[in-house]
């Protein structure tokens, strides 16, 4: 399936937003119908369209695939009066099915097309193609999934990762005048992973470990290991690992008696906890009667998944309440962590907008390669100042391909 969107100069009209279905069906006709009239009035002029590629998986019934590809339409009909300094800013959405072959060759397809850069992928295999893909051809790919990136150059992943999750962990633990943290995970190559993380991200936040424990995916009890963990003396401990074990640590903690700053993974995080998150941090009170495993547990999570957390003065606060605005009304059942998600698509295409402003800016002499421009837009990305967004504040480092940071984090705690 391949759509097409294009915001052309300011003389379009804003449709308001309406009911999902209708909504969808009006925008991806109405642009689609302005696209050959913008084009060709863009070429006539002697400017070509600002062009950005969007892969997900639409019809392979992943939810989240249709609605990032929904994003990115919403995304496009809000910007039909903006462009690019009166250049048409044109979003191409194709769908890869769920099938990572297909995303590579829509990836090539789109590049073929005259694409300045990609959003990509729904799966973790496709964004892994499509990365090489981006890599080979020197087109910037804005990558949407929390798979590690490394030895990339056109490739900026926007997902805060464990690293950057547990920096802002390490640097709360530090306003709160604690010291050494240590780590509980799995015995597993996640949990290697996991413990690399933890050991950079305490080396970013200058913080020193005490230790890690690594516990059998296949525990019942923590009791043990959260002992260990407790009888170092930390000023926090970082749980990392999936739903069921980090109960069960917690729960091992709780029960040796260990009530100090505990930090775990947003992803393991149930509806009904999430419900009992803060922004705001109290300070600490006296531990619940009835042996509540998660009280005041903490985490550090994207603006958007705790927005009505959020102080006025946030500097995410007007990023994140755009892109609601343009999420909330897709499905109304969505959980936080499927917002945050979502909110990624905006936050990249906002970023590559405001790319395509600074390149537009240098008066680029008309008529130079794809390639080049390519290339000033990777630069304007490399060098644009941090942008407090939705999901995240971002920002591109040389040899480094997270552009989330650990600043645009919230860490918030369970009441």
């Amino acid at each position: 399936m391949r759509r097409t969107h294009v915001v052309p100069p300011a003389s379009a009209l804003v449709t308001p937003p309406r009911p999902l279905v209708s909504t969808l069906l009006r925008t991806t006709v109405a642009l689609c119908v302005l696209l050959a009239a913008a084009i060709a009035a863009a070429q006539a002029d002697g400017s070509s369209p600002w062009r950005i590629g969007v892969i997900a998986s639409q019809s392979a019934g992943s939810a989240i695939g249709a609605l990032q590809a929904s994003v990115a339409e919403r995304f496009a009909a809000a910007y039909v009066a903006v462009g690019v300094y009166g250049v048409p800013l044109v979003i191409d959405v194709r769908d890869d099915a769920g099938d990572p072959r297909r995303a590579e060759s829509l990836a090539r397809e789109l590049i073929d097309e005259g694409v300045l850069a990609l959003v990509c992928c729904t799966s973790p295999s496709a964004s892994e193609r499509v990365s090489a893909v981006a890599e080979a051809s020197g087109v910037v790919l804005l990558k949407l999934d929390g798979t590690p990136t490394t030895d990339h150059v056109w490739t900026l992943a926007l997902r805060a990762d464990a690293r950057t999750q547990m920096t802002a962990a390490a640097v709360h633990v530090a306003d709160e005048g604690k010291s050494a943290m240590a780590l509980m995970t799995l015995d597993n190559a996640f949990g290697v992973d996991a413990a690399e993380a933890f050991e950079r991200a305490l080396a970013d936040a200058g913080r020193e470990p005490v230790g890690t424990i690594q516990y059998p995916p296949s525990a019942t009890v923590l009791t043990p290991e959260a002992l260990w963990a407790a009888t170092r003396e930390p000023g926090a401990i970082v749980v990392w690992g999936l739903t069921t074990d980090t109960d069960l640590a917690l729960r091992g903690l709780r029960t040796r008696g260990w009530f100090g700053p505990a930090y775990v993974r947003p992803e393991t995080i149930g509806p009904a906890t999430w419900r009992r998150l803060t922004a705001t941090a109290e300070g600490p009170t006296a531990p619940p009667t009835g042996g509540d495993a998660w009280w005041q547990v903490r985490s550090a999570v994207s603006p958007v998944t705790v927005f009505e957390s959020l102080p006025a003065e946030h500097p995410n606060r007007e990023a994140a309440a755009a892109a609601l605005a343009r999420i909330e009304t897709l499905d109304a059942r969505l959980d936080p962590m499927e917002v945050g998600t979502l909110a990624l698509v905006d936050d990249a295409l906002t970023l590559l907008q405001r790319a395509f402003e600074d390149v537009a800016a240098l008066a680029l002499p008309p008529g130079l390669p794809a390639a080049s421009v390519r290339q000033a837009v990777l630069d304007a990305l490399m060098s644009a100042p941090p942008r407090p967004l939705a999901a995240g504040t971002y920002q591109a480092r040389s040899g480094d391909p997270r552009m989330a940071r650990w600043q645009g984090l919230v860490v918030v705690m369970t009441r």
